[in-house]
């Protein structure tokens, strides 16, 4: 058996192989860490990225909500620090400087009622509504609608009401009315008192609210005065003529409404009697409110017979609905659909709603539907 002897030279050159063979290796794993770790440097740098844009988004709501605060508008700034979102570095301050601007927000509006500036209060009231894009002013969560009321409790107290107690209702046609319930008129109740006083301070009233609340209030929504309601009574003024309601009247023409309500969707429930110029007139009028203002079948009879709108009967009213054959309740569904969808920019879920809602539109649920179906 023979031994290879590797000369000097030989062993030499196999050296150097090795070593050129451990260097490729050595550099080939070095080329592809270097790959790697260059994908993970370009997805780290993306979210780096994305979160520093977050960041950056997040710090400006803050600033701008420093500047409402800073500016007076607190319930604004309120509003824009509760937005900044959870992940935020500011996120813990921005929730405690949300708390103190509301605070400061409602002792602003409570000075200003103080020191008789309502309609600084109202101002403020309207701008924060606007600003939330609020539809109403009674589906506030943070009861924004609590400085009108105190405005009018204190417009009240001024002609000499005595302990007024404000609400708020909405009402077809006219928008939202303010009602008071007080007990007396300068320490006179009101069963001594003669209709002339009390119809005279029922105006008295109205052209405050109109003057403080309602004129400054326009350009959002329409609020005026309702009715007074003391010792068991109501008591509205409307075209010059004072009329008066007792609580028992009240509930009876409630429990009526909600029949007429049913009925007037009813095909069975047509009007039989003799056509009078007071069916006549219904259904001039009720014509008017579908085709002009694209009122749903239920809000034209409601409006009929309300003792808010038209005062009709219940006969004449049914007659003018079962005699308003050309109007296309469907289309009427569409125009209001229009106007929440693109005038005050609901979402269809939101529009639906709204036009089903008995404290709404009143549409029925097929009339809402092709309205939402025809919106482009």
């Amino acid at each position: 058996m023979k031994v290879r002897v590797f000369t000097l030279k030989e062993r030499n050159h196999n050296m150097k192989r090795k070593i050129a063979l451990a260097s490729g290796v050595i550099l080939l794993c070095t080329v592809m860490l270097t790959g790697c770790n260059g994908v993970r440097t370009e997805a780290s740098e993306t979210a780096s990225v994305i979160s520093v844009q977050q960041e950056s988004e997040a710090s400006q709501k803050f600033k701008s909500a420093t500047n409402y605060q800073e500016g007076g508008e607190y319930y604004k700034a309120y509003i824009l620090y509760k937005e900044v979102p959870t992940n935020a570095v500011d996120y813990e301050e921005a929730q405690s400087c949300a708390q103190k601007a509301l605070e400061l927000y409602w002792k602003q509006q409570e000075e200003l009622i103080e020191k008789g500036d309502y309609e600084k209060a109202i101002e403020y009231t309207v701008s924060s509504m606007s600003f939330i894009w609020l539809k109403s002013p009674l589906k506030s969560e943070d009861g924004l609608e609590t400085t009108i009321l105190e405005v009018a409790e204190k417009l009240a107290e001024s002609i000499g009401f005595t302990n007024p107690v404000a609400t708020m209702k909405e009402a077809p046609i006219y928008g939202y009315l303010i009602d008071i319930d007080c007990d007396e008129i300068e320490g006179t109740e009101f069963e001594s008192l003669p209709l002339e006083t009390i119809q005279s301070k029922y105006v008295e009233l109205d052209n405050k609210i109109l003057d403080t609340i309602y004129r400054k209030s326009m350009s959002y929504a329409s609020i005026t005065l309702g009715e007074i309601h003391a010792d068991r009574k109501w008591y509205r003024v409307e075209d010059d003529k004072l009329s008066v309601t007792t609580d028992s009247e009240r509930v009876k023409e409630k429990i009526e409404a909600r029949k007429n309500n049913s009925a007037v969707q009813d095909d069975e429930n047509k009007y039989t009697g003799p056509v009078t110029q007071e069916c006549q007139n219904a259904l001039t009028k009720g014509l008017q409110y579908a085709n002009n203002l694209y009122m749903s079948r239920k809000a034209v009879y409601n409006q009929l017979t309300s003792s808010y709108g038209e005062g009709f009967s219940t006969d004449a009213a049914q007659y003018a609905i079962d005699h308003m054959t050309g109007v296309d309740w469907n289309a009427n569904a569409l125009e209001k659909a229009k106007q929440y969808y693109y005038n005050m920019s609901m979402s269809k879920s939101a529009v639906y709603d709204q036009l089903t809602s008995e404290y709404g539109e009143q549409f029925t649920a097929s009339e809402a539907q092709y309205a939402i179906d025809h919106l482009s």
